[in-house]
């Protein structure tokens, strides 16, 4: 019986030290820089479809706001989804690599185009647009 009291009470012991309070990790920088990069990606996104030049000068430059408002004119509605798949940070820029679809109407014509893009963000305190260095979805398909 004392025994058993002491292989209890061992077990016990073990149990509660581990389910104690497991350290939280932080949160590594790679990290942080890809969920700052999708945010901005995904912000410049619902902009572009709301056809929002307001939302766009938020998250832009001056260089990336003119690359993208002078096509808002040019389509009726857009259906545009995003799948950020790399983010590469160089000193105060990040380039983000995109997988694109979409489908833009027009007078009642759809027309669908999908593709990889590579955008530029800048920035020390904000990421912010700057260009889409290739495959700009943020043109009206020709």
């Amino acid at each position: 019986m004392r025994r058993s009291l002491l292989i209890l009470l061992v077990c016990v012991l073990a149990l509660s030290a581990g389910c104690s309070k497991k350290q939280i990790k932080p949160v590594p920088e790679g990290a942080v820089y890809f969920n700052k990069a999708n945010n901005i990606i995904q912000a410049l996104r619902r902009g572009y479809t709301a056809k929002d030049a307001a939302a766009i000068r938020l998250i832009s430059t001056d260089k990336g706001y003119n690359e993208i408002v002078p096509s808002l004119d040019k389509f009726d509605a857009v259906k545009l989804a995003f799948s950020t798949k790399w983010v590469d940070v160089r000193g105060s820029g990040v380039t983000v690599n995109v997988e694109w679809n979409g489908t833009w109407t027009k007078g009642g014509k759809k027309t669908s185009e999908s593709g990889m893009a590579v955008f530029e963000l800048t920035g020390q305190q904000q990421l912010k647009f700057n260009t889409a260095i290739t495959g700009s979805p943020f043109r009206y398909p020709q």
